[in-house]
Parts: structure tokens; C-alpha cells; sequence
């Protein structure tokens, strides 16, 4: 009778939590279609800390008037779930909208930018570029986040601009403990960033039709370079993990520790938070440096696109309503206090006068001159999969690495990049 009563009781639990759980799902979307309200859905991958940031703007939205409703679903997976929903909007990274386009899942946003009040010359050129495909704007640029260096003022006064100042800096720290490095170079993590940053400082061109072409020998001899930086120069201390970049900057090589400590990190600024937490004003954000030839640097791109499948005219209004919302500096600098660096002008120029309040956010806007894109080909993560999956990790971890067995490690690479891009829809 005991194992009856809690199995009611578990199932009135359920039953109630179920109730009020769709009790609020309702209120929370259904509710605006009784209020007359015309509803955007909003998809996006913002489930981490940048979340929050994005949730203001929407809300602000919601509150700002009464014809529009803007729900927002932040999924993990939410690629996934824009190809199998009914989404109206959605972020879509830089590296994948080509793909999408291809796809014929996304459109044409310029007649609901017009719509917006929104020009091309309302945002710098590196976003207009990354949302631009065949001539035509796919995508609204909402931001760039591109390689970063974070450095520890206590360690380095001022940042380092060249690899000559990185040695200089490594040949100081180590004089002091020979478990004080310049910085660190992982063999898993940020890799893309590594080699397409590299790549672009030598001005190494991968596309090739519609594939990336990694089996170049100037491109060996760059990746090489990295190789010479743990294996001869010592500024990186080998065998670190995934992240290791920032994992090693976090640290701290105290007196008779075996761990090693960065004095700078060249890493992504999403990681920019914990480490001011833990420096403080000790944290210092700057440009990257010029490791190869000339300065360049990649990154990513969030956009925000319009699905194919919208066709309602007052559901486009609603869109344009949003975007015109959305871009303008009072609103689009919240998501410029979660660190991330929007391309619209006018919000730059309030970073600019604004810069200690929104530091990394201001500091990237300073390499949008130099930023390099990604490629534009079908399945860019593919094609690159096998480049950041092994390739690199040979190139960090293996002391005796040949050029010639680094060739025939691109060689594969770019089989493999090749058989993906097959894949692309013909038209």
C-alpha cells in the first residue's frame, strides 16, 4: 500500500509540473496570437554566457511595442533544428553560409534590410563581405570574433606586435623560470584559427573551385613555422592539451611548480571573461600579432538570416522591425557587454568612445581592417575536419616532422576536402 501511495503521488508531480510547465509555454507563445500580435520566430546557438546578451534585445523588443512578438529559442543544436523547423530568423556562422544559400534554406535580406532602414554602408566592410554571396546580402553581419590576444600585464608591460618581440619577451620569462613561456600552442581547440590566421599572414590562397587546397608547399612551410616555435625557439612549452593556449595563460608557475604559465594567449574571446575574473586590470587585450609575413587574422561571424520558407508579408514587417531595432547603438551594445564585436558603424563609434567599458569587444573591432574570412566553398567544417582533427596535432606534437611527411598529410587533407565538396548542389 506504501509503494502505491508514492506512486500516486509521483505521478500528481508529474502531472502538476507538466500542467505548469505548458501552462507557462503557453502564455509565453500562444498568448501573443490571441493579443493580436504577429510572431517572429528567432533561432540561435547562444547557450552559453552570450545568451543572456542576446535576450535583452529581444526583450527590449517585445516591450518596446505592440504589434510584434519576437520569440527566441537558444538550442545547442540549433543548425539541426533550423533544417528540420519552422524558423523565421536565424545566426548563422560565416563558415556556413554558403553552405546554407547552396542549400536554399536562407534568401536574398535585402529588401527587408531596405525595409529596416539598413545599407551595406551601414556596416564595415569585413561583415559585408562575410553576409555577401554572388553579390547579393544573405545575411544581416551582426558580428566578427576573430583570434585575440590576452596578456598578462604583470608578466609583459606592453603587447608584443611581431614574432621579434615574442622572442624577446620568451628569453626574458625564462630567465627568470624556465617554466615562464611567451605563450602557448595547442594541439586541439582553436586550431582553425591557427592555421587559416597563419595562412592568411602569408598570403596563402586555399580555395581552388570549390574545395580548399591545403597541399601547397608554401603552406607547409607556414604550418612549419609553428612546429620551429615549440620544437627549436622554445616560446611554447610542448605537449599541452585542448586549449592549452588558454589553459597554460590561466596558470600560475609558482615557485617550485612544475606547471607552466603563458604571459600571453592567442585564443578566442569568449574566454575572455574567466581570465578577467582571475586578472583583473592585470588583463591586457590587443591585436594579434604578425607571426608570418603581414597582419592578418581569422575569425568567425555570427549573421542573422532570413529563412527561405517566409513568405508572409507581415511576418517579413515584423523582421525588418526587429532588425531596426536591433541596429542601433543603445540597443546592439548589449551584445557588445558579453564581449562580442558587432560590425554595424555607428556602434563602433560608440565602442570607440566607450572603450574601457566594452575592452574586448573594442579591442577586435581594431582588427576588422585585417580580418580574413573563410573561404567561401560548400561544407567549409568538413572540408577543414581532418586539417583541424589531425593534421595540426602532427604538426604541435611531432618534434621530427619532415616537410615531405607534411605534404602527403595536406595531400590527404585536400583528397579529403575535395570528395566533400561533390556534395555541393548543382544548379
Amino acid at each position: 500500500m506504501k509503494g502505491k501511495n508514492i506512486f500516486i503521488i509521483a505521478a500528481l508531480v508529474l502531472f502538476f509540473g507538466s500542467y505548469f510547465g505548458y501552462k507557462s509555454y503557453y502564455e509565453r507563445t500562444f498568448a501573443n496570437t490571441e493579443q493580436g500580435k504577429i510572431e517572429i520566430s528567432f533561432l540561435n546557438g547562444f547557450t552559453g554566457g552570450d545568451g543572456a546578451y542576446m535576450r535583452k534585445i529581444t526583450e527590449g523588443f517585445n516591450q518596446s511595442q505592440d504589434q510584434y512578438h519576437v520569440v527566441e529559442h537558444q538550442e545547442r543544436d540549433h543548425y539541426t533544428k533550423f533544417k528540420s523547423g519552422n524558423q523565421d530568423l536565424v545566426v548563422i556562422h560565416g563558415t556556413n553560409l554558403e553552405t546554407y544559400q547552396k542549400d536554399t534554406l536562407i534568401q536574398d535580406i535585402s529588401p527587408i534590410m531596405e525595409m529596416a532602414g539598413l545599407e551595406e554602408s551601414d556596416f564595415h566592410q569585413a561583415g559585408i563581405e562575410s553576409s555577401t554571396i554572388d553579390g547579393k546580402m544573405f545575411a544581416v553581419p551582426l558580428d566578427i570574433h576573430p583570434m585575440t590576444m590576452l596578456y598578462n600585464k604583470e608578466l609583459v608591460s606592453e603587447p608584443v606586435e611581431n614574432y621579434e618581440d615574442i622572442l624577446a619577451l620568451n628569453e626574458r620569462l625564462q630567465s627568470q623560470s624556465p617554466n615562464l613561456y611567451a605563450m602557448g600552442i595547442p594541439p586541439a581547440g582553436l586550431v582553425e584559427y591557427y592555421i587559416m590566421t597563419m595562412a592568411a599572414q602569408k598570403g596563402i590562397e586555399l580555395k581552388k573551385d570549390n574545395y580548399l587546397n591545403f597541399h601547397q608547399p608554401e603552406l607547409a612551410d607556414a604550418l612549419l613555422e609553428y612546429n620551429k616555435m615549440i620544437w627549436e625557439d622554445s616560446i611554447s612549452p610542448p605537449g599541452l592539451g585542448a586549449d592549452g593556449e588558454f589553459q597554460a595563460f590561466m596558470k600560475q608557475a609558482g615557485e617550485g611548480s612544475r606547471a607552466v604559465q603563458t604571459a600571453l594567449a592567442l585564443t578566442g574571446p569568449w574566454f575572455y571573461g574567466g581570465a578577467k575574473e582571475q586578472f583583473g586590470d592585470s588583463l591586457g587585450v590587443a591585436p594579434v600579432p604578425v607571426l608570418g609575413d603581414t597582419q592578418a587574422v581569422y575569425g568567425n561571424a555570427h549573421t542573422i538570416a532570413m529563412s527561405s520558407a517566409v513568405e508572409d508579408p507581415q511576418v517579413k514587417e515584423g523582421i525588418a522591425a526587429f532588425l531596426h531595432y536591433m541596429f542601433t547603438p543603445e540597443n546592439l551594445v548589449n551584445w557588445a557587454e558579453g564581449g562580442q564585436a558587432p560590425l554595424h558603424l555607428q556602434t563602433i563609434e560608440y565602442l570607440e568612445q566607450n572603450q574601457e567599458q566594452y575592452e574586448v569587444a573594442y579591442a577586435n573591432t581594431l582588427q576588422f581592417d585585417s580580418f580574413a574570412p573563410a573561404p567561401k566553398v560548400y561544407l567549409f567544417d568538413e572540408q577543414m575536419r581532418y586539417m583541424n582533427a589531425t593534421v595540426f596535432n602532427r604538426v604541435v606534437s611531432n618534434r621530427n616532422l619532415t616537410k615531405e611527411d607534411l605534404m602527403r598529410a595536406l595531400d590527404h587533407a585536400t583528397d579529403r576536402a575535395r570528395q566533400i565538396s561533390e556534395a555541393e548542389p548543382t544548379k
